[in-house]
């Protein structure tokens, strides 16, 4: 796999979080250099706060609470370039034409201002970076990276 930094999307971390992730993407996820974008986290935290029931608002904040525990050093904050890029991206000609869910603006503009690729299953709904979709995933073998 290339040395390509990839941000993760919200159902990227959530498909590692299930009893039996799908293969691919545990594969993908072992081998890629992945961060967390800080909009992946209070989309999962709304996620919590809107469940119904509380033995599902326990459990999300719980596996939330432990992955932050052992990967805090892998999110990558929101800063003021960030949020001037945003703004930018908020109102481009591909945003006007189709408009983007908040959470994934969020994440496309982070992934544009610090170069990276966002590692999603929705890849249209990001305008500006460039998306990668772990389900896809198929490894070089060893003769392919030679």
């Amino acid at each position: 796999m290339s040395q390509e930094l990839f941000f993760l999307d919200t159902n990227v971390l959530s498909e590692a979080w299930k009893r039996t992730p799908n293969p691919t993407v545990t594969r993908w996820f072992q081998m890629a250099n992945w961060l967390l974008p800080v909009p992946v986290i209070a989309e999962l935290q709304e996620g919590a706060e809107a469940a119904t029931s509380p033995t599902e608002k326990a459990r999300v904040n719980g596996r939330l609470d432990a992955w932050l525990n052992a990967h805090s050093v892998l999110v990558v904050a929101w800063d003021a370039e960030t949020s001037r890029t945003w703004a930018r991206l908020r109102h481009s000609d591909e945003v006007r034409r189709q408009p983007q869910a908040l959470w994934d603006s969020l994440i496309d503009a982070m992934a544009v201002t610090h170069g990276a690729v966002v590692a999603t299953r929705n890849v249209h709904d990001f305008r500006h970076a460039k998306t990668v979709d772990p389900w896809k995933f198929e490894p070089q073998s060893a003769e392919q990276s030679s």
